[in-house]
């Protein structure tokens, strides 16, 4: 089974999906939205996107396994990892609720083919701006077919810095808080638009130049994985030697800020 083919399907999900999202955001007023936890929030624009996703992907693959955030479908799940030798795809339906829910227009679709316990193949794709992230294991990063590349910038105080707040695990908020008063002295400016996987997605085309968040899920970064490190970035957790995919600390940029961001969070925590 080759990459491309992956790419390709995972493409044609993810625009099924944002279709969905699309044609659900004309009537977003009358959605009903129900709280997953505090401040986290699933509407039926999800499980519709998800259902759309998942039926392209099984209807091409179905013995492949899914880990999507709403699992509104039979498949693996955070608690039944896939074996390594199966492909196992995981799935953001909709990266941005709280922005679809208020109608800003800054959301996503997150699919990502995982095997042998690396990334083979994903795509972060914006429907409001036709914007098609995608990648493949040493095939490169591409926007819209167009290669990518991470910044540049190999100062800190240049470097326009993109961030998530902590509101799954308010614990955090006080090390976040010192985390970002040190960012905001240090780089040139910060931005939080509520998309993780569209954040990386601009890390890996140049637009920003780092990100950090803490306790992410696999499903809002698996995708950017790829995009970042395919672009020439670098992807980590906080700590050196810490498995982000267990705790969800997500560091990224351009590698040449990395160490000046690590020394900045690992202070500040």
């Amino acid at each position: 089974m080759s990459y491309q083919h992956l790419l390709k399907v995972a493409t044609m999900a993810a625009k099924a999906g944002g279709g969905t999202l699309l044609a659900m955001a004309q009537r977003r007023e009358t959605l009903r939205i129900e709280a997953k936890a505090e401040s986290d929030f699933v509407t039926v624009a999800d499980r519709a996107a998800e259902a759309a996703i998942v039926g392209h992907i099984l209807g091409a693959f179905p013995d492949h396994q899914i880990l999507a955030e709403e699992q509104a479908h039979t498949g693996a799940s955070e608690s039944t990892p896939a074996s390594p030798e199966i492909v196992q795809w995981i799935i953001d339906p909709l990266d941005g609720t709280t922005n679809f829910i208020h109608g800003v227009p800054n959301f996503s679709v997150s699919i990502a083919a995982k095997q042998h316990n690396e990334v083979i193949a994903g795509v972060v794709w914006d429907p409001t701006r036709h914007e098609l992230f995608a990648a493949t294991a040493g095939g490169g990063a591409f926007l819209n077919e167009k290669p990518i590349h991470v910044s540049e910038s190999a100062r800190l105080r240049d470097g326009l810095i993109a961030t998530g707040f902590p509101f799954r695990v308010r614990q955090y908020l006080p090390s976040y808080v010192r985390i970002f008063k040190r960012f905001l002295s240090s780089a040139r400016d910060l931005r939080r638009f509520g998309s993780a996987a569209l954040d990386l997605a601009y890390v890996a085309c140049g637009r920003f130049d780092g990100f950090w968040e803490y306790c992410l899920n696999p499903w809002d970064f698996a995708a950017g994985v790829l995009l970042i490190r395919e672009a020439g970035g670098q992807i980590s957790g906080f700590e050196a030697e810490e498995n982000f995919w267990e705790t969800g600390n997500i560091l990224a940029s351009n590698g040449r800020l990395h160490p000046a961001m690590r020394e900045i969070i690992l202070q500040a925590q």
